[in-house]
């Protein structure tokens, strides 16, 4: 075979392998999420009680602009700012133990999703704080499985969106969550499951009591909380970056 129809014979297979190529889907980054454990325990003896919540903030959601994460006029961003917030609902959790790793699971749940842009929880105990304002949406999770060794807790966790609703940022535009967060979310993230916070470094684990609440979640226990942080991404399909674009689509899933 002579070099040129070596030449026309791979360019022909060239040309047909790209016809043939399938492009691989990328998801996005949807949200960076700072959250903390609820653990529920006796507000008598301090023993577990077997479930607990979690609160959450945003410092980035997908299709948002950052400076509306945050009440307006805010100089520090944090959980006593933050205007999107969200709340676990009741957790059911058990564990098993391999050698010095722990393995905790979390039973089915669900993670809402609350919008108040003039408000925000004065510290990370106002439980209420974090659920109140708009419901925005919910996800849905499957049972998962926090594996916990050396003081450090990884879990990876995915569900779709079971609920959205739209809201209207302060410039007026309408955003939707589903648009930002196309098919669902898929979370990693990091935490310390046993090491609970404590009001001075070192010292006892604050104890919040959740016995009662004005929220749409009450706990109904006394609970300590520990820190997890991670992020989150939507699943990838050939539209992925199109579907980021829907801010102006409410509760549309898909943009034309």
């Amino acid at each position: 075979m002579n070099k040129r129809a070596a030449g026309i014979l791979f360019g022909a297979i060239a040309a047909i392998s790209a016809a043939n190529a399938q492009v691989v889907p990328v998801g996005g980054m949807g949200q960076h999420i700072v959250a903390r454990n609820i653990v529920g325990i006796d507000c008598k003896t301090g023993q577990p009680t077997g479930f607990g919540s979690a609160v959450l903030y945003f410092p980035y959601i997908a299709g948002i602009p950052e400076q509306y994460l945050y009440r307006a006029g805010s100089t520090v961003k944090d959980p006593t700012t933050a205007a999107i917030t969200g709340v676990f609902s009741k957790i059911v959790t058990s564990q098993s133990i391999n050698y010095d790793i722990a393995n905790v699971f979390l039973e089915p749940h669900t993670i809402s999703y609350y919008y108040h842009p003039n408000s925000s929880p004065k510290d990370w105990t106002d439980f209420d704080g974090f659920q109140t304002g708009q419901l925005i949406g919910t996800y849905q999770f499957q049972k998962n499985m926090f594996t916990v060794a050396k003081g450090l807790s990884f879990v990876v966790n995915s569900g779709p969106w079971a609920y959205t609703a739209d809201f209207v940022l302060p410039d007026g535009t309408t955003a939707n969550l589903r648009n930002f967060m196309p098919g669902g979310i898929t979370v990693a993230v990091i935490g310390e499951l046993g090491t609970f916070v404590s009001a001075t470094p070192g010292g006892a684990p604050q104890v919040t009591d959740l016995t009662r609440g004005n929220g749409p979640l009450v706990l109904g226990s006394c609970a300590v909380m520990s820190p997890f942080s991670g992020s989150g991404t939507n699943p990838g399909n050939q539209d992925s970056t199109r579907h980021l674009l829907g801010l102006g689509q409410p509760g549309s899933d898909s943009v034309k």
